[in-house]
């Protein structure tokens, strides 16, 4: 049982961040480097996606449960030290499991948001939407155990992206996958569910464990000391801060998959 409470505040001892992605979560990591005794990670292994994350979202646990050993060394190997991981993965599988092994006032979350429309057209762009297998492995798709109600059932999702396929085959299209306009429209409205379904995941969260320490924070706030001295504060990582060497970082975007 955690009782932790915000009089009495315990140290930060792991920092993770809940994000759809294509909202700076690698540009994160790189600030939260620069502190002193900080082991900051972007999607560190096992970096629990793809078909272990799928499940789980579907609400079978068992996968990633039977991965946890390995992540926990990871994050145990560093023992000491703060880390970090900034994966948006983190919300849809092993973050549910890491507070029955890590006291919640040790804790830290980032909730990292980004305007709905950049991302969805940030996501679409890079090919990592849900009609592409590289989307599937990293996003949340319609799986019939959403929070929030997608625009499309499961069935549907499944059906669309079967008929997608097929066109990408026929067109040969093995590179870059042009979208036909309804399918693009549709990519476009399920990435935007997506981030709706992120958030909602994010304040389930919060509620499930309110010990643990939480801060939203947009990335445009992010592009500046004060947003990203927000952080620190809110975290009591005042010790570790060294403004100058975010000086070089800050405002500087990464990951940008052209």
């Amino acid at each position: 049982m955690n009782h932790n409470t915000k009089e009495n505040p315990k140290k930060i001892n792991s920092l993770f961040c809940i994000s759809t992605g294509r909202c700076g979560t690698d540009y994160l990591s790189n600030l939260l480097a620069t502190l002193k005794g900080c082991r900051s990670f972007h999607e560190q292994k096992p970096r629990m996606h793809k078909r272990v994350m799928r499940e789980y979202l579907k609400g079978n646990k068992k996968p990633i449960q039977e991965l946890m050993p390995y992540k926990l060394n990871k994050i145990n190997s560093h023992s000491g030290l703060l880390y970090s991981d900034t994966t948006h993965v983190f919300i849809k599988s092993f973050g549910w499991e890491l507070p029955n092994y890590i006291p919640h006032e040790e804790i830290g979350i980032i909730i990292l948001k980004r305007d709905i429309d950049k991302v969805a057209e940030s996501t679409h762009r890079t090919q990592s939407g849900p009609f592409n297998d590289l989307g599937r492995d990293w996003i949340i798709c319609p799986n019939g155990n959403n929070l929030v109600r997608p625009p499309v059932s499961d069935k549907v999702y499944k059906i669309l992206r079967f008929i997608l396929k097929i066109y990408w085959k026929l067109k040969r299209n093995t590179g870059y996958k042009v979208y036909p306009p309804f399918f693009k429209k549709q990519s476009l409205k399920l990435i935007k569910w997506y981030y709706q379904e992120t958030y909602a995941l994010a304040e389930k969260y919060k509620n499930d464990f309110p010990y643990i320490n939480y801060i939203e924070v947009q990335l445009e706030e992010l592009n500046t000391l004060a947003g990203f001295e927000k952080i620190i504060k809110s975290f009591n990582l005042n010790s570790s801060y060294d403004r100058n060497k975010i000086l070089d970082i800050i405002g500087k975007p990464v990951n940008l998959k052209i």
